[in-house]
């Protein structure tokens, strides 16, 4: 019996042995990360010192490296992979610009986290590209990887200030403008990411939303909706409900026109996914506005009133419809302390003019 009881033991402590041992491998592989963190920066500096153009093997402080082999990377179309120990991680990916090129469907797309963004590739005196497109988050910026002399690993674009929250990324070339080499040979590469977050996975699904629900707007006023797009590339069509009362052009610029309320909607092209914001738009109110009404009598008298425009209107429909000796009311302060009344007769006005101010 005794023999038996150590014989449970001992299998059992083999037992929680193998778990433990398990679920130390499964952590450790929960750990693994896919990305070199920097330590030092270029020539040892204690700030970054690392410009457009050096050779940066190795990500400085505040830096994190991914190489351009990582998962999360997305190429479209005829990418091109070399391998060479000369290169971050042994290699690198590339486009070779052929024309037609289709940038739609060639280029990388990836989705980071952070504030700060760089681009390690190679510089070239021939061959590279001297127009290369980054789109961040749809906004576009341009950078070239041409070079007096080759410098592989070289920082080719560096982007700082970003607000800090997910960003999506989309670089292609542009082979409408001019490059260096000929036209069969040029290209652009990607060795290396750095950013001072993490790369994240691109998200397929596609959505859409505005920066506002709702909308007041005076007749004749114009704004701007914005709206944000997953993914970024997708083409956004405006529309409105009621032109008659407000109507919306394709950048999302709203133009009230008539008292009212109408609905835009933004929908992504090819689907049937909708964000809408309500545009009340109202009569400006032209109580605080002011004009100067100078009115000459028959007797070659001027007189001036500083009026709100509703007054304004109401005299001028009053003139419209009044005659003889029927009279308009007017108050005028002559002094801090004291306010008159005058009434002018209809039949005694030899002529008026409006000075709006």
């Amino acid at each position: 019996m005794v023999n038996m009881f150590k014989k449970g033991f001992i299998y059992l402590a083999l037992m929680l042995l193998v778990l433990v041992s398990v679920s130390i491998e499964s952590a450790s592989a929960a750990e693994e990360v896919d990305y070199e963190e920097g330590v030092n920066n270029l020539n040892n500096t204690p700030e970054n010192s690392a410009v457009v153009g050096d050779r940066l093997l190795k990500p400085e402080i505040g830096w994190k490296r991914y190489d351009d082999s990582n998962l999360k990377i997305e190429y479209l179309g005829d990418v091109h992979k070399t391998q060479n120990n000369l290169y971050y991680n042994s290699g690198y990916s590339s486009y070779l610009l052929q024309h037609p090129f289709n940038n739609e469907l060639n280029g990388i797309k990836f989705n980071f986290t952070g504030t700060k963004i760089r681009l390690i590739g190679i510089k070239s005196s021939v061959y590279r590209s001297s127009n290369i497109v980054i789109e961040i988050d749809g906004v576009i910026e341009r950078f070239n990887q041409t070079g007096v002399v080759e410098t592989k690993t070289a920082l080719v674009y560096e982007k700082t200030g970003l607000t800090d929250m997910q960003h999506s990324v989309f670089i292609y070339a542009d082979d409408k403008t001019s490059k260096v080499g000929t036209d069969s040979s040029v290209r652009y590469d990607l060795d290396a990411i750095d950013i001072d977050g993490d790369l994240t996975n691109i998200d397929s699904s596609e959505s859409i939303s505005l920066d506002r629900n709702s909308l007041e707007l005076l007749e004749g006023s114009q704004d701007k909706l914005i709206a944000t797009v997953t993914p970024y590339t997708a083409k956004v069509i405006w529309s409105s409900s009621d032109e008659s009362i407000a109507t919306v052009n394709q950048d999302g610029n709203v133009t009230a026109l008539h008292e009212g309320e109408a609905i835009i909607t933004a929908k992504i092209e090819g689907t049937d996914i909708t964000a809408t914001s309500t545009v009340t738009v109202k009569k400006p109110n032209n109580e605080f506005s002011n004009a100067i009404l100078s009115i000459t009598l028959v007797n070659g008298i001027t007189k001036e009133y500083d009026v709100t425009n509703n007054v304004l209107n109401d005299y001028l429909k009053w003139f419209d419809s009044a005659q003889g000796t029927s009279t308009f009311k007017f108050s005028k302060t002559i002094s801090p302390y004291k306010k008159v009344t005058e009434y002018i007769v209809h039949d005694k006005i030899a002529s008026f003019e409006v000075r709006e101010y």
